[in-house]
């Protein structure tokens, strides 16, 4: 009788207080031409005088190689094989668990603030955020298009937004990107955030997602990120405003029809690099806001890249047909309550950005997500095989390209500084990624196995199954604007009209 008095007296438990929570993707973003990870020009000085603060993981991997399926990864925390969306499928299934719903159900305001068109009702990536905004639509179109074309230097002749530029004489026409002029809207997205987080009551938390763009093509970095990276070469920002990068051009250097040389190459590296300072300059404004509003301290704050980019690596520009570090390195940085300052020097997925969230915002985990901190997923990066249209393009102008040794998918696993990839035509190359961080010397045989084996990875892996799919799988209200969503993605290679 005396111990039920006491329980009937005992104070209840303390309400669990869950932090904001903001994750920041740089799209298209490779880890190696990050000043976090020691880069030569000074890229993100803002971000790797950020990450002092948090955890700096060395050797992220995504879980893709493009926008699709590596954000649904992210989302999910599946790989790309289980969940399903990708160039074929271009749809998140409303059967999977999202951060959003999951955040959202735990109480916390959600928004979606992107410039990716991909991030979009269309492809229900953004299932279970309260708001959804895009630059290239609604109230904030019009000055997102101004800024990306405030932003076109007068003498730019090097992508397709600029007046300048000339199509190739050869009339193929994967081009044209119509949402690519509302995509430079960096600083715009971060003061539409902020003005969100202002209009909010308080006492709810907040879960922010935001995805930055100017790292993609067309590139058109400012002035003075141009400058600031390129200091010491004059001569190079100018080769780089006169060197032809357009997207099809650059598809076609990918099958040896467009060449460029040393030089030309570095000039493109140079403006992908002033890009990066771009990004990294908006970001930086974005930390400062929620630091003036005395919000950074209860924000757990996530910067890290959906995939990173080829600059020539391997006679290859853009994310497409390749597993090496160039698209699958990507920077990764965690502040905020309950992260321990440091680096960790061990590869991670970008796949476990849900389970690592979900701990830290101390809301339920759903069983068998990974963790970067506590239970990392196995570091395996996905290419499902590419779309015959790709190749068509160039084909249809060089009849003596060939299509099949190009038409096959792909994983690579990375463990202990080893890196296996892995074709489905049997293909095997295997790199010490730590000695040749360009991949350019693949390992003789015989290896060491990698554990776990890539093999019995790929078994145990759940498959997507599309007799899964639900009521509200693509339901009718979007598939008029799916329709042009697949039309904006075949100008960039993605998809094509018979798949």
């Amino acid at each position: 009788m005396i111990a039920l008095a006491w329980l009937a007296c005992a104070a209840p438990p303390a309400p669990v207080h869950h932090p904001n929570v903001l994750v920041v993707v740089w799209d298209t973003v490779r880890a190696d031409h990050t000043s976090l990870l020691g880069y030569g020009r000074p890229t993100t000085p803002r971000l790797a005088a950020f990450a002092e603060r948090g955890a700096v993981f060395e050797q992220a991997r995504s879980a893709g190689i493009w926008t699709l399926p590596s954000h649904a990864s992210m989302f999910t925390g599946l790989p790309p094989e289980t969940h399903g969306a990708g160039e074929r499928w271009l749809w998140l299934d409303d059967r999977h668990q999202t951060l959003a719903e999951q955040l959202d159900a735990a109480g916390y305001d959600t928004i979606s603030a992107a410039a990716n068109a991909l991030l979009c009702d269309e492809t229900h990536l953004v299932q279970g955020f309260d708001v959804v905004a895009n630059t290239w639509k609604g109230r904030v179109a019009p000055r997102a298009r101004a800024a990306t074309l405030a932003k076109i230097l007068p003498e730019d002749r090097s992508q397709e937004l600029s007046s300048l530029w000339r199509p190739p004489e050869h009339g193929a026409h994967n081009a044209e990107w119509d949402r690519a002029v509302y995509k430079d809207a960096a600083p715009l997205l971060v003061s539409e955030l902020l003005a969100w987080v202002d209009r909010r009551p308080e006492g709810r938390p907040w879960f922010a997602f935001l995805n930055l763009m100017e790292a993609h093509t067309p590139r058109v970095p400012t002035l003075a990120s141009r400058r600031a990276v390129m200091a010491d070469d004059p001569d190079l920002i100018e080769l780089g405003l006169a060197t032809d990068a357009a997207h099809i051009r650059l598809h076609f250097y990918n099958f040896g029809e467009q060449e460029y040389s040393d030089r030309e190459i570095e000039a493109i590296r140079g403006v992908y690099d002033a890009a990066l300072r771009d990004l990294d300059d908006a970001t930086g404004q974005l930390v400062d806001g929620l630091a003036s509003r005395g919000l950074l301290e209860d924000t757990v704050v996530v910067v890290l890249a959906d995939h990173g980019e080829n600059l020539g690596d391997h006679h290859l520009f853009n994310h497409r047909f390749g597993l090496w570090d160039s698209l699958a390195h990507v920077p990764l940085v965690v502040v905020g309550p309950g992260v321990t300052p440091g680096r960790h020097p061990e590869p991670v997925n970008t796949m476990d950005l849900f389970g690592t969230v979900a701990r830290l915002a101390k809301v339920e985990v759903p069983d068998g997500l990974g963790d970067w901190f506590e239970r990392p997923s196995p570091v395996v990066t996905t290419m499902a095989e590419p779309l015959r249209r790709e190749i068509e393009v160039v084909r249809a102008v060089h009849p003596e390209v060939e299509v099949e040794p190009w038409l096959r998918s792909g994983h690579a696993l990375v463990e202990d500084g080893q890196k296996l990839i892995r074709w489905s035509d049997g293909d095997e190359q295997r790199y010490d990624v730590v000695t040749d961080p360009g991949e350019l010397r693949s390992l003789p045989p015989p290896h060491e196995p990698l554990s776990p084996d890539l093999s019995r990875w790929q078994a145990a892996v759940r498959p997507y199954d599309a007799a899964e799919r639900g009521p509200r799988d693509q339901p009718a209200h979007v598939r008029a604007s799916q329709d042009e969503l697949r039309r904006q993605l075949e100008a960039l290679g993605y998809t094509a009209p018979d798949e």
